[in-house]
C-alpha cells in the first residue's frame, strides 16, 4: 500500500482493523492524534454547512454567519473535548470486558475514525443538501441511519483492535447498546 494520509485513509476500507494496527506502529505520538481530531472536527463541520445554509433563520434574531460561527466554535473547540472523554468512557468499559489496551489506544480509535469517516461525512453532506433542497426529509433519515451503522463498524473496529478483542462486531454491539440506554434515559427524564 502507499504511503501517505489519503492512501491510509482508502486503505482502510480495504481492512479496518489492519488499519488500526498500521497506525498503532507508527507509535504513540499525541500530536498526531490532535492533528487527526482537528481533521476531523473541522469535516464535520464541513459536513453540517449545508444543513446550516438550507435553515430558514428570517424569523429569528440570528444571522445564518452568527450561526455558522457558533457551529465551528462548538466543533472545533468543545467536540475534542467531548470525544476524549468519549475515549476515556468506552476505555473504562472496554476494561470491565477484559480489554488489554491503553486510553492513549481508546484515544487514536475515536481520532482515526473520525479522518477515516470523513469521505463518508462528504458524501453525507452532499447527498443531504441535495434531499434537503428537494424535501425529502426521509431520505435524510436514511442517511443518517446509514452513517450511524458506518460510525458502529468503524469505531467498533478499531476499539476491538485498540483494545485486543477478537470480534469487531460483539465490541460494536456493546457501543450500541450503551447508547441505546444511555438516549433511554435521557428520553426517560426529558
Amino acid at each position: 500500500m502507499a504511503n501517505g494520509f489519503v492512501a491510509d485513509i482508502v486503505g482502510a476500507y480495504g481492512g479496518l482493523r489492519a488499519s488500526m494496527r498500521n497506525q498503532m506502529d507508527r507509535g504513540n505520538d499525541e500530536p498526531r492524534l490532535m492533528a487527526y481530531l482537528a481533521f476531523g472536527c473541522f469535516v464535520i463541520f464541513l459536513s453540517f454547512l449545508p444543513r446550516l445554509l438550507a435553515t430558514d433563520l428570517s424569523g429569528t434574531d440570528q444571522s445564518i454567519a452568527a450561526g455558522i460561527t457558533v457551529w465551528f466554535f462548538s466543533v472545533m473547540f468543545f467536540l475534542p473535548l467531548m470525544l476524549y472523554a468519549v475515549a476515556a468512557i468506552s476505555h473504562l468499559i472496554a476494561k470491565a470486558f477484559g480489554a488489554k489496551g491503553s486510553q492513549h489506544n481508546a484515544r487514536h480509535a475515536i481520532a482515526w475514525m473520525l479522518v477515516v469517516l470523513s469521505p463518508v461525512l462528504i458524501v453525507k453532506a452532499m447527498l443531504g443538501s441535495v434531499f434537503i433542497s428537494l424535501d425529502m426529509p426521509m431520505a435524510i433519515d436514511v442517511l443518517n441511519a446509514l452513517l450511524a451503522f458506518a460510525i458502529l463498524r468503524i469505531w467498533g473496529a478499531f476499539l476491538a483492535e485498540s483494545e485486543n478483542f477478537s470480534s469487531a462486531f460483539k465490541v460494536s454491539s456493546i457501543i450500541a447498546a450503551v447508547f441505546i440506554v444511555l438516549a433511554g434515559i435521557i428520553y426517560l427524564l426529558g
